[in-house]
């Protein structure tokens, strides 16, 4: 795939998407500069709630891409006060010095969240129109920023992603699949919620893929979901987890964990996405629990 070069400010380069996204951008050959709130943990410092800060940066760099991946991304956290001015004024920010180069722009790609959407009321593949109405705070938060970035839309070429749940290698271990997985691979017993309700995981793979493509064929204007369009089970993960690493362990239903009303069945339509994008690979769920259990019993190696 030919691709024409970017000069790509990218927030959030440290985190489980950020890493291998800037890893894939390089090898393509596009410069990359990731920002973050201190120096060592990206190329640039800059706190993206200080609105100075991020235009120094974005004159400096004059890029002509902007991922923005920064974000409070663990949705029980109820730190509201973070949440909102992370996932909120952080974006108004960095869109307020976008515009500083916006001629020079060719996609400003903002990850928000399938978390905006209303609990589905069946167990239909979610539209991108489906009815918006977060049932938290973490999904608030998002539908705010995507508002935000709407009132930027006349200036900016803007592009909002809406992912589901993905998973892979190096996810952080508070999240339910590589909990699950270290569960397995440790063979501990663990605490779960509701395993009689289905989910729809994406590869992380998949996922950088969708945000290679966007920035090779920039859809300004446009919001996608990025889904597998397939519901696993969550007791199917905890099976193949079974016979992935010949352990068997414990689980015990903790409470705690068990939301009220919780859909049985929630899952994402990838059709507008591929239609703009082309198909994409996804190596289905067994293949991805086999990479993380590989990475697990590695001791996080690569």
């Amino acid at each position: 795939m030919a691709f024409r070069s970017e000069r790509i400010l990218l927030t959030g380069g440290d985190s489980f998407t950020g890493r291998p996204l800037v890893e894939i951008l390089r090898q393509d050959g596009h410069e990359v500069i990731t920002v973050g709130r201190r120096e060592g943990e990206a190329d640039m410092a800059a706190d993206l709630l200080d609105p100075d800060e991020i235009i120094g940066v974005i004159e400096k760099v004059q890029p002509t891409a902007i991922v923005h991946l920064a974000a409070i991304t663990f949705a029980p956290d109820q730190n509201f006060h973070r949440i909102y001015t992370t996932n909120v004024s952080g974006t108004a920010s960095l869109l307020k010095g976008a515009r500083t180069c916006a001629s020079q722009l060719t996609t400003i790609i903002l990850a928000s969240s399938a978390r905006v959407y209303a609990p589905p009321a069946s167990a239909d593949p979610i539209e991108e129109d489906y009815l918006l109405s977060p049932a938290d705070h973490y999904g608030a938060s998002k539908l705010a920023m995507e508002r935000v970035a709407h009132l930027f839309s006349n200036e900016l070429p803007i592009t909002i992603t809406r992912p589901f749940n993905y998973t892979g290698p190096g996810q952080a271990a508070q999240f339910f699949v590589p909990k699950m997985v270290g569960a397995y691979v440790a063979g501990e017993d663990v605490r779960v919620g509701n395993l009689h309700v289905a989910r729809d995981f994406s590869d992380i793979t998949t996922v950088v893929e969708v945000y290679r493509r966007l920035i090779a064929s920039p859809k300004p204007g446009k919001t996608f979901n990025i889904c597998s369009g397939q519901p696993v089970l969550l007791g199917e993960i905890v099976r193949l987890l079974e016979d992935i690493t010949g352990n068997h362990i414990e689980l015990t239903v903790d409470p705690s964990f068990v939301r009220a009303d919780e859909p049985k069945v929630i899952t994402g339509s990838k059709r507008r996405l591929e239609e703009a994008i082309g198909a994409l690979p996804e190596p289905g769920i067994r293949k991805t629990l086999e990479s993380m259990a590989a990475w697990a019993s590695s001791g996080g190696q690569a």
